[in-house]
């Protein structure tokens, strides 16, 4: 499907569909701008997934759905639309970091032993916002996408109660249900500077002397809930109690890497696949997974491997690794129409434009989605898909509409 400019663009021709084009497909006829059906509208397969505030979400669970989309300032809405069928190539895209180079400058790397890989199905001229601001649509090897995460408060209660969660899921135990009150009794042990920083986070610390012989021992958090938070995932929480989650798990179980980010290892393979969904949402990138091969322990063998997580705060990019078109027809493709911003981000944080960025933008409310143009416009279809044919059959065919319905547009102020 391709967007149509109807009657009421006729001798106003205001460029401003024209500047937030992603794929330069709408052209200047005489009395009318006009859109090549054959460029308009490059997008993504259905099964990729955005970030949305509701989590990561897939396009076709949400086409014809207006939501809240990660942008470069904060989640603004959008809809998710179906457009036309068009090929698809695969996009393999790996992280990178800005680090020091040599000679005292800086430069975007990637690791060299790193395999991890995202891959994102899109047309091949859909359009990308580039590391240093341009715009293409063609992109290439070699070049740098920008990755987009939320920076949620972390000084409100929910963030508090978030990292009790973390703590307890992480490290911590349940111990009962109380009879009396319904409620869940959970204790963790505070060892360690990381997780004895968040010791007044807690509205009862107990110190048992039997526990303190033991070096960084800094006292037993309680922690009563109307749930056992050690088997829950917050799987509806808000932005800033998924990063007190995390933040508490990471203190409770993860190991810091270089610039200030995580590395997180469990046997809780859903808790990992939960996490690597979540974590941008909470202020991280995962930039790694992978699984440890032995499972002998000094107790024994392990029932499943560990996993890991490879979790960045600092900021990433992707660097594009391969293009690859797909030998399978034509697919239905899918964007998310952001008014206003025209740029979202993807599952990993990839940041990228959208489609359908001149329909919010026209000031006389001239374009419409070929399949909800009004009755009374269709005449534009022939005069849009004319454009093949070159502009002076445009131009014929729009001064006979205008005569045969005395179109007389005011200018615009």
């Amino acid at each position: 499907m391709t967007y149509i400019i109807a009657e009421p663009c006729i001798d106003i021709k205001d460029l401003s569909c024209v500047d937030v084009c992603p794929v330069d497909c709408i052209h200047q006829g005489e009395r009318i701008l006009v859109i090549d059906p054959e460029e308009c509208i490059d997008c993504f397969a259905p099964t990729e997934q955005l970030i949305t505030s509701w989590g990561l979400r897939s396009f076709e669970e949400l086409e014809n759905s207006w939501c809240h989309v990660l942008t470069d300032s904060g989640f603004k809405p959008a809809i998710v639309k179906r457009f036309r069928r068009k090929p698809l190539v695969s996009l393999e895209l790996a992280p990178a970091f800005e680090e020091r180079d040599r000679y005292g400058g800086m430069r975007l790397t990637t690791r060299n032993r790193s395999s991890f890989r995202r891959v994102v199905r899109a047309t091949p001229t859909h359009s990308w916002v580039l590391e240093d601001g341009e715009r293409t649509d063609a992109l290439s090897v070699g070049q740098f996408i920008p990755s987009m995460r939320v920076l949620p408060k972390r000084d409100s209660e929910s963030h508090r109660l978030g990292v009790l969660h973390g703590l307890i899921f992480g490290d911590g135990s349940w111990n009962k249900q109380e009879i009396r009150s319904g409620e869940h009794l959970h204790y963790v042990q505070l060892y360690g500077s990381r997780v004895a920083r968040y010791r007044d986070f807690f509205d009862q610390v107990n110190f048992s002397p039997c526990l303190d012989v033991q070096p960084g021992y800094a006292g037993t958090g309680v922690v009563r809930a109307p749930l056992n938070l050690k088997r829950a995932l917050p799987e509806d929480g808000d932005p800033e109690y998924l990063a007190g989650f995390i933040d508490g798990w990471l203190a409770a179980d993860g190991d810091p890497v270089k610039a200030g980010s995580w590395r997180l290892r469990s046997t809780d393979h859903a808790a990992l696949d939960w996490l690597e969904r979540a974590a941008l949402v909470a202020g991280y990138v995962v930039v790694g997974s992978g699984q440890e091969g032995s499972v002998e322990t000094n107790f024994g063998v392990r029932s499943r491997p560990i996993r890991w997580l490879y979790l960045a705060t600092r900021e990433v990019f992707w660097r594009v690794m391969r293009v690859e078109g797909e030998e399978a027809d034509e697919a239905e493709t899918f964007c998310a129409v952001v008014p206003g911003t025209h740029a979202f981000t993807l599952a990993g944080g990839i940041y990228t434009l959208n489609c359908g960025a001149c329909e919010p933008e026209c000031p006389v409310e001239a374009i419409f989605p070929e399949d909800a143009l009004p009755d009374k416009w269709q005449p534009f279809v022939k005069i849009n898909y004319a454009y093949g044919e070159g502009f002076d059959v445009v131009n014929k065919l729009v001064d006979e509409y205008a005569d045969e319905h005395d179109v007389q547009n005011p200018p615009l102020e």
